[in-house]
């Protein structure tokens, strides 16, 4: 498998460096996007150092986090997403289900989005900048690291199974970009949603977990938040799996 995501990633670079033009733009808007995030926050925190407990350094911490889970993933699995839909609704999926690997897999890493990388390392970067100012201990910064890949887990079971009740319904392509809209929404501290909106985002669907356990882990311990958050998604991820099985067993080859 290590050898075909090989080719897969040398094949997503080929096709990057094809359309350079749309590739710049798409890495110019995300940066821009994080910047405008970055910018709001300054305009936020110029009348006053506290909001909520938060202080501007929590705010960056928190919006640098959600944009490394989300721009993570969208590295690693939106453009194989994007293309997943496709490939199902015009049912060109036989050439992967006849190799010998785990089509699941496979199509979960089909392409990676060279863009995307652009806006990652930027805020990888910022975010690093960002953990030795607030110092964390060692433990505190396991959890950081933990925390951020159950995130970018989080958001792939999410679009997985977005995406696969494609076998079952036609024109769900509206639905696809719910999940990255709910990950905008979770990129806010907690503590300005009222308390409902709060307990079913943090514990129903920890979408505001994902984001606001990381930037946490350099003042406490939300040791039982981070459980939840791994517990949720590797059901997610048992479903997305289960129902891509399922799936199958509908599908209908265009050949």
């Amino acid at each position: 498998m290590g050898k075909i995501y090989r080719v897969l990633v040398s094949q997503s670079l080929a096709e990057t460096l094809s359309y350079r033009l749309t590739a710049s733009l798409t890495a110019i808007f995300g940066v821009m996007f994080y910047l405008i995030e970055l910018v709001t926050g300054g305009v936020y925190f110029s009348f006053t150092t506290s909001i909520y407990g938060w202080t501007f350094l929590d705010y960056l911490n928190l919006i640098t986090t959600a944009s490394l889970v989300s721009y993570a993933y969208q590295f690693l699995f939106v453009a194989a997403h994007e293309d997943l839909t496709d490939q199902i609704l015009s049912g060109n999926l036989d050439y992967s289900l006849l190799r010998p690997v785990n089509s699941y897999w496979f199509h979960a890493c089909y392409r990676v989005d060279f863009p995307s990388l652009v806006t990652l390392l930027l805020t990888a970067g910022i975010e690093i900048g960002i953990l030795l100012k607030l110092q964390p201990t060692p433990l505190n910064l396991l959890g950081y690291l933990l925390a951020v890949i159950i995130g970018v887990a989080f958001i792939f079971a999410l679009n997985q199974i977005v995406v696969t009740l494609a076998f079952w319904i036609d024109g769900l392509t509206a639905l696809n970009g719910v999940p990255e809209d709910l990950m905008s929404a979770s990129a806010r501290p907690a503590k300005i949603y009222p308390r409902l909106i709060q307990q079913v985002f943090l514990w129903l669907i920890p979408s505001l977990a994902i984001t606001n356990v990381p930037a946490q882990f350099g003042h406490n311990h939300p040791t039982w938040l981070l459980l939840w958050m791994g517990i949720v998604t590797v059901a997610l991820l048992a479903v997305s799996y289960v129902e891509w099985q399922r799936g199958l067993l509908m599908y209908v080859s265009a050949n």
